[in-house]
């Protein structure tokens, strides 16, 4: 940055920069900087207050003010949130002009405003690559995503299940979005907003277009990265559009004249850094116990049809067509119009029982995976048949990579 004096709109619209930016990364941290939600959590309440009271009294709109932040990012609580940082921005924008209005530039806090973005885009998006390398932020599509027709299937979890059915393109993501890590050095910072661009354009999009929920942050990436190329326009224009020679003005780091400041500016880079590695590897293996934990897979694992040999029974309904074992607890049943019903199965390997349908029955496993269920009723004793099915003949796990293919194969 150079000493000139800054134009007037230039002025303004830093204020204004600066007052939103900050309030959106303080308070819409995402966990980019881990240690940020310690610090202001004593501000939580206050604020909550405060964008409930803006919702009646302002914009006149209720919503239930039990639901903040979940899994949904954008909830009512938030959009109201982003309207009272709109709305403190413009306010504090006005009272900073009049007080400050002699100011011939803000250099400096410039370039602190601008370390703060770089380090939230790039944290934020290398948290959403490093799950990706894993494959663990879009599994592959699981039995009960193979057994559910396309109908069923709600806009995200189509898109979910697309991202996540190629473990080849999610590590591809994944590289792509840990490349935001080039925002952290000030050499490279405009190619990495350039990525960082490219990326949270195509981010959005599917927000955006498969409602995901995530519709907030991810224009936010995307506009925080543009505001990081805004000086830079002009120059990468003439070069792109124009072919004219251009030459990219690196971005000033402030030189204090006690050493120290300078040695401790380049240790707290250091340490932010050391602390947000050590967070990505503490996080993941915490995120793969959770899965382990709370994704274990059921001791019946597999899709089985259900053997219809035309005799009565009643431990089972007859309509009964097949059932899908996933997770420990949890399965799922089609009927005969191919609808699906949520069971609790209880499965006991130490005895040799599950509970079905209010029953328990007996059960043995056929060296082929099929099962036979046991109930011993006062009359007569039912036998039941799950027919063990192979997930590899669905197309979509039997189809693999073909470098020569005659024809398509679009099924």
């Amino acid at each position: 940055m150079t000493d000139q004096s800054w134009t007037l709109s230039r002025k303004i619209g830093f204020r204004f920069s600066f007052i939103f930016i900050l309030s959106f990364i303080l308070f819409k941290n995402n966990g980019a900087f881990s240690l940020l939600g310690y610090l202001t959590q004593f501000l939580t309440t206050p604020i909550r207050q405060l964008c409930h009271w803006f919702a009646i009294h302002i914009l006149n709109y209720r919503y239930d003010y039990a639901v903040y932040t979940n899994g949904s990012g954008d909830t009512s609580y938030d959009w109201v949130s982003l309207a009272v940082f709109l709305a403190v921005a413009v306010l504090g924008t006005l009272v900073w002009s009049v007080l400050d209005r002699d100011r011939k530039s803000y250099n400096t806090c410039y370039y602190w405003l601008t370390a703060i973005t770089r380090y939230y885009i790039a944290f934020m998006l290398i948290n959403y690559g490093v799950v990706k390398l894993t494959h663990s932020q879009m599994p592959p599509p699981g039995l009960g995503r193979l057994m559910q027709p396309l109908g069923e299937f709600s806009p995200m979890g189509l898109a979910w299940t697309y991202f996540g059915y190629s473990k080849g393109y999610n590590i591809f993501v994944g590289i792509v979005e840990i490349l935001a890590s080039l925002l952290l050095f000030r050499r490279t910072m405009v190619l990495g907003a350039l990525i960082t661009t490219a990326v949270s354009i195509n981010i959005m999009a599917t927000n955006y277009f498969f409602d995901v929920p995530v519709k907030i942050v991810s224009t936010a990436l995307l506009l925080l990265s543009l505001y990081l190329l805004l000086p830079y326009l002009r120059t990468l224009f003439n070069l792109l559009v124009r072919g004219r020679p251009g030459q990219l003005q690196l971005l000033e780091r402030p030189v204090y004249a006690r050493p120290w400041k300078n040695k401790l500016m380049i240790g707290l880079k250091v340490v932010i850094i050391l602390v947000f590695v050590t967070q990505q590897i503490t996080g993941l293996l915490n995120r793969h116990k959770l899965i382990d934990h709370y994704f274990k897979k059921s001791a019946f694992y597999g899709i089985y049809h259900i053997d219809d040999d035309n005799t009565e029974r009643k431990s089972i309904p007859k309509d009964w067509m097949s059932i899908v074992f996933e997770l420990d607890g949890y399965a799922s049943v089609r009927d005969k119009y191919y609808k699906k019903i949520a069971i609790t199965p209880t499965i006991d390997a130490g005895n040799k029982t599950i509970s079905l349908n209010n029953y328990t029955f007996d059960y043995s496993v056929d060296d082929n995976g099929d099962v036979f269920l046991k109930k011993v009723f006062d009359s007569r004793t039912e036998v039941i048949k799950l027919v063990k099915q192979k997930p590899e003949d669905f197309e979509l796990r039997k189809r693999g990579f073909n470098w020569i293919q005659e024809y398509p194969y679009n099924r």
